[in-house]
């Protein structure tokens, strides 16, 4: 079968936790490839950054990472939309140059599947989308966000002109019901990956190279926090609840992602710190390489995901195959993780309520009898995360669903 992915707004290649990127490049990279090694093609598109020409690279056997020039220039998210025709164009005539044809078309993101429904019309072929989020499910969840009309509407005319909806837990299907007058039957639900070759727990030497390497003090206790600082994450939770701890626990709070300068959030949480006397005890690495995530893992005693809304969640799973227990609210797939009394005595816990004295009790009981997550237990709750089953299952909700065999 031959595949084009549409990524309009960010490239499949940037780095998580920076503006614009996040699970959703790590989603492409993984789904991508494990189609590529089962046989199958595909063709990553995404807009040029602007200081070159049209360029086409390899990024794994089949996989194909492909920047059509549309002469636009480089532009913000919030500005693509108007020109979604344009760069619909952009990718046509590249097809059409390259003597490319396609199965099926399959956007991430509503400005992709703005684009791709352009290409649908015109290549009159199957059209799969994938939000990642959703506009009404982040304005409902946290008051922090206000995402524009304009993408709520075109959400829900996506939801209803696409041919299948793919999601990545069960809690965006239902989502996606409650948001969207659709059928059960448009939603495929096709669980995302783990890269367990390279989110692995270390041995005893291992894990403290990667403490000193992350700055980690000796004795101190890291509760690490992964992601973009965006109001959705709830990152200020953690602030309000280490407050409630005592100094004598030896702990840092440490924030991984996005900290630019002119992101009010970063300056916001940084004040937060600073009004609840935290300081020494609240840290920010900034954005981290992909591929240096595991060495913070491995570092952290726990790690906290306070989430108002994910649509799955790396970041945890992530975190459980390198050893190190969770502590999270109930978004993504985390009900599907952490689902019973054993799984939450094993791998973490799931805290229901928001408030800081709860989620500070639950921390402490964590780190003052600090284990690891024995490899046994890190591979029975990560069994239905790899890319191979993901590709596995995309394939058969396309035949299932929509009539589309591979060949």
């Amino acid at each position: 079968m031959h595949m084009a992915f549409l990524s309009v707004h960010s490239s499949p290649l940037g780095r998580a936790g920076e503006k614009d990127t996040g699970g959703m490049s790590t989603y492409l990279r993984g789904l991508s490839t494990a189609l590529g090694e089962a046989g199958h093609r595909v063709d990553l598109f995404t807009r040029p950054n602007g200081t070159e020409g049209e360029t086409v690279r390899y990024l794994s056997p089949n996989v194909r990472l492909i920047c059509p020039e549309d002469s636009l220039g480089p532009l913000s998210k919030e500005e693509i939309y108007p020109h979604c025709r344009t760069i619909a164009q952009g990718i046509a005539e590249y097809c059409s140059r390259d003597n490319s044809g396609y199965d099926l078309i399959f956007s991430h993101y509503w400005l992709s599947a703005g684009t791709g429904q352009l290409l649908k019309e015109s290549w009159k072929i199957p059209h799969l989308v994938m939000f990642h989020t959703i506009g009404r499910a982040k304005n409902d969840c946290c008051h922090g966000e206000n995402e524009p009309p304009l993408r709520l509407k075109k959400e829900e005319e996506l939801a209803k002109d696409s041919d299948l909806l793919v999601v990545a837990a069960q809690s965006e299907k239902e989502n996606l019901l409650k948001y969207f007058n659709i059928p059960a039957d448009k939603i495929a639900v096709v669980p995302c990956g783990i890269n367990r070759s390279l989110f692995k727990p270390f041995n005893e030497k291992e894990r403290l190279e990667a403490r000193k390497s992350t700055g980690c003090f000796e004795g101190e206790k890291i509760l690490l926090a992964v992601g973009r600082i965006e109001p959705v994450k709830g990152f200020d939770l953690l602030i309000k609840a280490a407050s409630y701890m005592p100094a004598e626990d030896r702990f840092r709070v440490l924030f991984a992602g996005e900290d630019r300068k002119d992101n009010p959030q970063v300056a916001a949480l940084k004040a937060f710190a600073l009004k609840y006397g935290l300081e020494g005890r609240v840290g920010f690495a900034g954005a981290v390489d992909h591929e240096k995530m595991p060495l913070y893992y491995n570092a952290a005693s726990l790690c906290l995901v306070p989430s108002f809304y994910e649509s799955f969640g790396m970041v945890p799973l992530e975190a459980l195959a390198c050893g190190t227990p969770i502590a999270a609210a109930p978004a993504g797939v985390i009900p599907e993780v952490l689902c019973g009394v054993r799984n939450q005595n094993i791998l973490g816990c799931m805290i229901e309520d928001r408030r800081p004295e709860t989620w500070a009790a639950a921390m402490r009981k964590m780190i003052l009898a600090p284990k690891r997550i024995a490899e046994e237990d890190i591979d029975d709750a990560l069994k239905p995360f790899s890319w191979e089953k993901a590709a596995s299952e995309l394939l058969r909700q396309v035949r299932h669903k929509i009539g589309l065999f591979a060949r």
